[in-house]
C-alpha cells in the first residue's frame, strides 16, 4: 500500500514538475512574442517619423563661404601641401604615409576641377595636417634635437604670423566692412585665429614635454616620443591652417560701413549674462557631461572673442554657452524621465516628441546665410546624428534606444530657439 502511495506521489510530482516546465516555456514564448510586438510596434513609430517629418530648413552658410574662395588661393595650399610631400620623401617616411597625402590631394584636385573651391581650399588643409603629422612623427625618433628646433622656428614663425593676421584684421575692420559679411565670413576670419592661437599654445605645452624626456630606451618611449612628436607638428599645422585661411578670407570681404565697435554692447551684455547663469559642471551621467564639456568650450572662445574685441566670434560662442548653461536643468530631467520608462515604446515616443520640438524650433528660424551660420550645428550635426541613432535603429532591429538621440535632438532645440530670435534681432538693429 505504502509503495503504492509512493509510486503516487512521485507520478503527481512528474506531472506536477512537466506542467511547471510546459507553463515556463509558454511565459517564455510569450514574453519573446511580445517584446518582438513591441519592437516591431516601436521601428514601426520610427520608420514612420523619418519618412513623413523631416528638417525643411536648408543652410545656405557654406555656399555663401563658397563665393569667398578661389582657385589662386587652393593653388597656394596645394603648394603647401607638395613641399610638405617632398620633406616626407626626403625623411624615407613609410609608403602608407605618402600614398595618403597622394590619396588626399586627388581629392582636392578633384574638388577643385569642379570648380568646389572652398571644398578643395579644406581638403588641402587636411593634407597639410596630414603630411606635417607624419613628419613629426618620423623626424622626431630620426633626430629629436634637429626635429625640436625645427618645431621651434615654426612656432616662432607662425606666432608672428598670427599677430601679423590680427593686425591686418583689425585694420581692414576699421576701414568698415558689410554688416552681413562681418558676422558670417568674419566669423570664421575671427575664430580662425583664435583657434590658431590656442593651438600654438598646446604646441608649445607638448614641446616642453618632450624637452624633459630622457632618451628613450624601450619600444614604449620611442612610441611616446613619436606621439608626441606628431601632435607637436598636427598642432602647428593646424594653426598654420587656420591662419592660412582667415587670410584668404580676409581678402575677400566685403567693403561697407559696419565697424565691430557698434556690437560692444551685446558683447559685453552677453559676457555679463553668461557669468549671472555660468554653472560649474559636477555632473557625472555621460549626457550631461557632453552637454557641459561642450558649454566650457564655447565658454572659453567667447570670453576669448571678449578679450580680443572680435565681436562676431564672441557673440556665436557666448550664444551658445549660454544656450547650454541654460538648459541643464533640463538635460537632467529628461535623463531621469528616460531612466524611468519601462518599454521601448515608450522610449521612443518621447525621443520622437523631442525631435518635433527641434524640429519646430529649427524650421521656425530665418532662411539667410546669418542665421543658417548660427544654427549649422543643429541642423547639420545634432539633428542630422539623432537621426542617424534613429535609422541605425530601424536598420539593426535594436529593441533598447539609449540617451544619445534625446541629447542630440536637445541640442538642436536649444541651440536653434536661442540663436534664431538673437539673430533675428541683431540683424534689424545693425542694418537700420
Amino acid at each position: 500500500m505504502e509503495t503504492k502511495k509512493l509510486k503516487t506521489f512521485f507520478v503527481i510530482l512528474l506531472m506536477g514538475t512537466s506542467l511547471l516546465i510546459a507553463y515556463s516555456k509558454y511565459a517564455q514564448y510569450e514574453r519573446a512574442l511580445q517584446g518582438q510586438l513591441e519592437l516591431n510596434k516601436s521601428l514601426e513609430l520610427i520608420k514612420s517619423d523619418l519618412g513623413t517629418y523631416g528638417v525643411e530648413y536648408n543652410s545656405t552658410h557654406s555656399q555663401y563661404l563658397a563665393q569667398k574662395v578661389g582657385r589662386e588661393d587652393c593653388e597656394m595650399a596645394v603648394e603647401r601641401v607638395l613641399l610638405l610631400r617632398k620633406k616626407l620623401v626626403e625623411l624615407n617616411a613609410s609608403e602608407y604615409d605618402i600614398e595618403d597625402v597622394d590619396d588626399c590631394l586627388n581629392e582636392t584636385y578633384a574638388h577643385m576641377d569642379a570648380g568646389r573651391f572652398h571644398r578643395a581650399l579644406v581638403e588641402s588643409r587636411v593634407c597639410a595636417i596630414s603630411a606635417f603629422d607624419s613628419i613629426g612623427s618620423t623626424l622626431v625618433t630620426a633626430n629629436r634635437s634637429e626635429f625640436m628646433e625645427y618645431a621651434r622656428e615654426e612656432l616662432q614663425n607662425l606666432t608672428a604670423l598670427k599677430e601679423k593676421v590680427d593686425r591686418e584684421w583689425k585694420r581692414k575692420l576699421d576701414g568698415g566692412v558689410d554688416f552681413t559679411d562681418y558676422m558670417i565670413t568674419g566669423f570664421v576670419v575671427e575664430d580662425n585665429i583664435i583657434k590658431a592661437e590656442i593651438f600654438l599654445n598646446r604646441s608649445h605645452g607638448f614641446l616642453e614635454e618632450l624637452q624633459k624626456m630622457p632618451d628613450p630606451t624601450t619600444p614604449e618611449e620611442i612610441e611616446n616620443i613619436s606621439l608626441l612628436g606628431s601632435w607637436i607638428a598636427s598642432n602647428l599645422e593646424f594653426a598654420r591652417s587656420f591662419l592660412g585661411d582667415a587670410m584668404v578670407l580676409m581678402n575677400h570681404m566685403t567693403p561697407g560701413n559696419f565697424t565691430p565697435d557698434e556690437l560692444r554692447d551685446n558683447v559685453y551684455s552677453l559676457g555679463n549674462n553668461l557669468s549671472r547663469v555660468d554653472i560649474t559642471c559636477n555632473f557625472t551621467e555621460a549626457m550631461l557631461k557632453v552637454a557641459c564639456d561642450w558649454k566650457d568650450y564655447h565658454k572659453k572662445q567667447g570670453l576669448l572673442g571678449v578679450e580680443k574685441g572680435y565681436c562676431s566670434a564672441a557673440i556665436y560662442h557666448l550664444l551658445y554657452a549660454i544656450a547650454i548653461d541654460e538648459h541643464l536643468d533640463e538635460f537632467e530631467a529628461l535623463n531621469s524621465t528616460f531612466a524611468t520608462l519601462k518599454t521601448p515604446a515608450e522610449k521612443v515616443r518621447m525621443i520622437l516628441r523631442l525631435r518635433h520640438e527641434a524640429l519646430e524650433s529649427i524650421n521656425a528660424c530665418h532662411r539667410d546665410p546669418l542665421t543658417s551660420l548660427y544654427i549649422q550645428d543643429a541642423v547639420g550635426w545634432y539633428f542630422k546624428h539623432g537621426d542617424v541613432v534613429l535609422e541605425s535603429m530601424v536598420k539593426l532591429r535594436t529593441d533598447d534606444p539609449t540617451t544619445q538621440p534625446i541629447y542630440n535632438y536637445e541640442m538642436a532645440k536649444i541651440i536653434a530657439k536661442k540663436m534664431c530670435p538673437y539673430v533675428s534681432r541683431l540683424y534689424q538693429t545693425s542694418t537700420r
